[in-house]
Order: structure tokens, then C-alpha cells, then sequence
């Protein structure tokens, strides 16, 4: 049986294969397919077109998951609310509306304490973890990755 490491590391070896096609048909610089050659007034160019768009979205999707979980973590801190009311780690890293994080969750899903990469948004009273608005940010366990 296959461990969770040698699946990381074979997705990893996959990054170069999924960077290529993205890069290829300038999905990543105009978050579109604007830059290939299309016929528009060729139905089935228009077909492929709505098809490919489906998959460089989910291509770029995997290629920044990969991208994320081979970077090692630098850092293991705890958040704390600073004078301009943003949660900062000890080291000055900070988060605001659209940051992303990745916490250390506690809640009903596992009987554990787990790590979740989400982002950080603002309800107007207060920070908060999208899709674990019960957890406390003052305190949190956040770690700090490598960014590429």
C-alpha cells in the first residue's frame, strides 16, 4: 500500500507536466484563454474552448496545491491581536481580509487537532477563519511556508 509521502512525491514529479500547458496557452497571464488562435465562428473551436477553460481552472487549482505542500514550513507560531487589531504571529507575520493561513482547527470533523489552508475575511466586529468561523484566531497554531 501506498503511503501519503510517496503520493506527495509523485504529485510533485507531476507539477513540471501540469505547468506546461498552462504556460502554453497563457491561462495563468490573462486568467483566461484569450491568447491562444480561435476560430469564433466555429462551434466546435467554441466547444473545445469552454472545455479547455474547465480544465486549465482545475490544472491551475492542482498545480498551486502541489506547488503549496512541497514548500517546508519555516515557521510554527501563535497569532495575537496587534494595536491595528490584526492577528500577527511573534515574528511580524500578519493577516488581514484575503490572507490565506493554514491553522491548526480543532472541531467535530476529527477527533484531533488538524491543519486546514484556508484564508482569513473580517465580519466587521472581528477576524475569522473561512469555514471555521467557531475558531478562536487569538492563539491559533499557524504555520509559515517557504513561498516559491
Amino acid at each position: 500500500m501506498a503511503t501519503i509521502n510517496s503520493i506527495i512525491i509523485q504529485a510533485s514529479e507531476l507539477r513540471p507536466g501540469i505547468s506546461r500547458p498552462l504556460r502554453n496557452s497563457t491561462y495563468p497571464r490573462y486568467d483566461d484563454l484569450s491568447g491562444l488562435e480561435i476560430n469564433y465562428e466555429d462551434g466546435e473551436q467554441l466547444f473545445l474552448l469552454d472545455e479547455l477553460h474547465g480544465i486549465m481552472e482545475k490544472l491551475a487549482d492542482v498545480e498551486d496545491c502541489i506547488r503549496y505542500i512541497v514548500q517546508p514550513v519555516l515557521k510554527t507560531e501563535r497569532l495575537r491581536k496587534n494595536a491595528l487589531g490584526r492577528y500577527e504571529t511573534g515574528s511580524g507575520y500578519y493577516y488581514c481580509c484575503g490572507s490565506s493561513i493554514e491553522a491548526l482547527v480543532t472541531d467535530d470533523r476529527y477527533d484531533v487537532p488538524y491543519w486546514v489552508r484556508t484564508s482569513v475575511e473580517h465580519d466587521g466586529t472581528d477576524y475569522y477563519l473561512v469555514g471555521h468561523r467557531d475558531v478562536c484566531m487569538e492563539g491559533l497554531t499557524v504555520h509559515i511556508r517557504r513561498s516559491s
